[in-house]
């Protein structure tokens, strides 16, 4: 086929394989009606989800990702499968020439992972792991603040991320499977792990995790980590409870909350206690000034959709432009290294530093959470 790169006036031609749930509720809700481009063909070996998400007859089907690539109907590809397989077909992308979006934790040990970043640098293409949160109009806000020094020196870090919408087995089959990536870790963690890179700038070097769960995955997970600059963290992530997605940082000189899914959910408190009026005043206030806009981001999908067509201009912007990349696969190979030494220290009750991470998953023995029996 011959290369549209450099070509900034056509769509980049873009084939999906994987037609699961983030695609369906993330990436085409992203993707309608963003220029630049168009969905070109979709893989999925499941017969009704392609049908489904199939958006006009122009769109190619296959059930075969092979055929798909052998047919050369796109120059870009996303894929979005479950963790297990997301190198295998991500090496296949690049050895067929395709620039690549794949998803996290976009490998499950340390050499499929190093293989990807070498395999992209040397097909000369573009590739981008989905750490869609990086995006989020309010992580970026948070980003400024934290370098703008207002908040002096980070000193510590708390994080959560939990969902209510826990995925038996029986609905994927993978998500029970912590060998084939199933659990709390690697579904929400990790987007935590780059998170933590993104906003301090700099490498986490050890995590302590301890895991909960039901016989078959860890859906709970605790951790401690130290990151390079000295800032500890702690972190919590949850299947199957409520929603919520939140980062605190504390500074020498304050305070900055931030929560993903609220349209107000940055809050910045140059050591200002809670009780104080003015911080509640403050908060109204910045509430009202901001209701116009939240309403206008809801209409379109809300701040989590935005974040993805947000991540997709980015990927676009590099193929068609050489614009650099503001997540690569080497940011994504340093957050696979936090998850398998979180991994490794839930497995043998003890602080792994990172750079001494096993090179593949180690199964975690998860403990019974209270108020349920093990087994």
């Amino acid at each position: 086929m011959k290369s549209l790169r450099g070509q900034g006036n056509l769509p980049l031609r873009l084939a999906v394989v994987g037609c699961g749930r983030v695609v369906q509720r993330c990436h085409l809700p992203a993707l309608r009606g963003l220029a630049g481009i168009e969905l070109a063909a979709m893989a999925d070996p499941d017969a009704a989800r392609r049908a489904a998400l199939a958006q006009s007859a122009s769109v190619r089907r296959y059930a075969d990702y092979r055929a798909m690539l052998a047919d050369h109907a796109a120059e870009a590809v996303a894929v979005c499968v479950p963790p297990h397989v997301l190198a295998e077909i991500g090496l296949a992308v690049l050895e067929a020439g395709k620039h690549l979006f794949i998803e996290k934790p976009m490998a499950l040990s340390q050499d499929d992972a190093q293989r990807l970043v070498q395999r992209a640098a040397g097909a000369g293409v573009q590739a981008t792991v989905g750490f869609n949160l990086r995006w989020h109009r309010l992580v970026r806000q948070a980003r400024s603040v934290l370098d703008a020094g207002t908040l002096g020196a980070p000193v510590t870090m708390h994080t959560t991320f939990a969902s209510r919408s826990a995925f038996a087995a029986g609905d994927s089959q993978w998500r029970g499977r912590p060998e084939l990536g199933g659990g709390a870790l690697f579904d929400l963690g990790i987007h935590h792990f780059d998170l933590w890179r993104f906003l301090l700038r700099c490498e986490v070097e050890e995590v302590f995790a301890r895991g909960c769960g039901n016989e078959s995955a860890v859906e709970y997970l605790a951790l401690n980590a130290v990151m390079a600059n000295g800032v500890l963290v702690t972190a919590s992530f949850s299947h199957g409870v409520g929603d919520r997605n939140e980062v605190e940082i504390c500074g020498t000189k304050g305070r900055l909350s931030l929560s993903c899914y609220r349209f107000d959910g940055l809050r910045v408190d140059q050591n200002a206690p809670h009780g104080a009026l003015r911080w509640w005043t403050d908060a109204a206030a910045a509430a009202l000034r901001n209701a116009p806009s939240a309403v206008r981001r809801w209409r379109r999908g809300g701040d989590m959709i935005d974040s993805y067509r947000a991540q997709w201009s980015n990927f676009i912007d590099a193929v068609r432009n050489r614009a650099p990349l503001q997540c690569t696969l080497a940011d994504g190979r340093s957050a696979l290294r936090v998850a398998l030494a979180a991994a490794q220290s839930a497995a043998e009750g003890r602080a792994v530093r990172v750079e001494q991470a096993a090179a593949s998953l180690i199964a975690m023995a998860p403990i019974s959470p209270p108020g349920r029996a093990a087994g």
